[in-house]
């Protein structure tokens, strides 16, 4: 099939447009490789902090599909997988696999668009975690200059490793966007209300999350992005910590990307995250880092 899309597409006397190029615009598919250090090897779904440092060799594939239908409508699938494997901490190995479909529908100048996704991620070779979603957003461009996209969700956690930490997760979320030349200069803002109610009362909280980025390419040869976010999670068990009263969780990050273009198809990303987690709760209590250099490759 593919080399008759091929001898297809080199056909210079065909004036409609070739299956092959259709394929190329309604699929994204990319491979991307490298390597991470973390000085805190972390798996915050169980509340486990090591204290430990690690490295490990990072690799995903990321496959996205949309086709417009007519009408205003559009369809959409997608799925990633990544790998990370430590040298001295097997435990940490992870394999993360993650799949959507959507359907949108324009409606005056808003999109409305439902979305259902779901998760499976596997932790030292044993599964971890399986999690599924169902989102209903909303959007609209206003002038080219504001985008701004609001969110309901509701979503199912099992933790194998932990069932008493199961939960359903009830989320709404908004988002402004503010284009100062395009997609190559803007400024973003989002925040964020969940409320997780989990197997046992001492695992449920409320969590209130905000957090801004800042995006600009610097030139043809690299996209600098810095973005701040900040969480709190007000437990609701007073039995939530050992001894000092409900859990209060206040979380910090700092994040700064730079992207690279190495050619038509690759480019060299850069990253450095910095983690400020203060709780009442001195066993996940920590400040840490994470360092990554990865290669993507845009295969279509």
């Amino acid at each position: 099939m593919a080399s008759c899309l091929l001898g297809f597409a080199a056909s210079a006397t065909l004036a409609e447009e070739s299956p092959l190029n259709s394929l190329r615009d309604a699929v994204d598919l990319s491979v991307s490789a490298g390597a991470r250090h973390e000085d805190n090897l972390v798996v915050e779904e169980l509340d486990s902090v090591s204290r430990e440092s690690g490295s490990a060799w990072v690799g995903s594939v990321d496959l996205d599909l949309e086709q417009g239908l007519g009408g205003g409508r559009e369809i959409g699938a997608g799925y990633f997988m990544e790998q990370r494997r430590f040298d001295q901490h097997p435990d940490y190995d992870l394999d993360l696999h993650y799949g959507y479909g959507n359907l949108s529908q324009r409606l005056g100048a808003v999109r409305w668009t439902t979305r259902l996704d779901g998760s499976i991620a596997y932790l030292g070779g044993e599964r971890l975690l399986e999690n599924r979603q169902i989102a209903l957003e909303a959007s609209r461009l206003f002038n080219r200059v504001w985008y701004l996209r609001g969110e309901l969700a509701f979503k199912q956690t099992d933790l194998l490793q932990a069932p008493e930490r199961n939960n359903d997760d009830t989320r709404a979320q908004f988002a402004g966007y503010y284009f100062l030349d395009g997609t190559a200069h803007y400024l973003s803002a989002n925040y964020r209300f969940n409320a997780k109610r989990a197997e046992q009362f001492r695992f449920d909280y409320d969590g209130y999350r905000f957090g801004v980025l800042y995006n600009r390419r610097l030139s043809d040869w690299a996209t600098l992005k810095l973005d701040w976010r900040y969480e709190e999670r007000q437990y609701l068990s007073g039995a939530s910590t050992p001894a000092s009263g409900q859990r209060l969780d206040e979380r910090e990050r700092w994040r700064a990307r730079l992207e690279i273009p190495m050619g038509k198809r690759l480019e060299l990303e850069l990253r450095y995250e910095h983690r400020d987690y203060g709780s009442n709760l001195e066993s996940v209590d920590y400040t840490d880092n994470r360092l990554e250099a990865r290669f993507t490759l845009e295969l279509l």
